[in-house]
């Protein structure tokens, strides 16, 4: 019959030798778009379906994309005009959508009807 003193010495030379690793963490890019005053609404939708066809990329895995839930709540900021999540399965893939070209060709048709944008990437 084992000991306790020796079974949790075999434990934890079992941990020591089987080491964990961390699988990668999904990261999050998420954009947030105040359009000038004078965009047309059908640009915005534009927009909106411009931003969702990203998805079709092969480093993207999902996108979330819409427009603010007007809120009476003060914590609320809903003054944005669109806003949207994708998320990547690392960073050497947010990296790579970054370089992509068919990013840089949908971030320049949408870029001059921005006002003013704000970018999170957080895992």
């Amino acid at each position: 019959m084992m000991r306790t003193s020796h079974m949790i010495a075999v434990l934890l030379a079992l941990s020591v030798a089987t080491p964990l690793h961390a699988a990668p963490a999904t990261v999050f890019h998420t954009v947030i778009f105040w359009l000038k005053a004078d965009t047309p609404a059908a640009k915005r939708d534009e927009i909106i379906r411009n931003t969702q066809s990203l998805e079709k990329l092969p480093m993207v895995e999902k996108v979330f994309v819409g427009q603010p839930i007007m809120s009476d709540r003060k914590v609320v900021d809903d003054s944005f005009s669109v806003a949207f999540t994708m998320t990547f399965k690392d960073e050497a893939a947010l990296e790579a959508y970054n370089a992509d070209p068919r990013h840089k060709k949908s971030s320049a048709r949408t870029l001059p009807y921005v006002a003013r944008g704000v970018i999170y990437d957080y895992k």
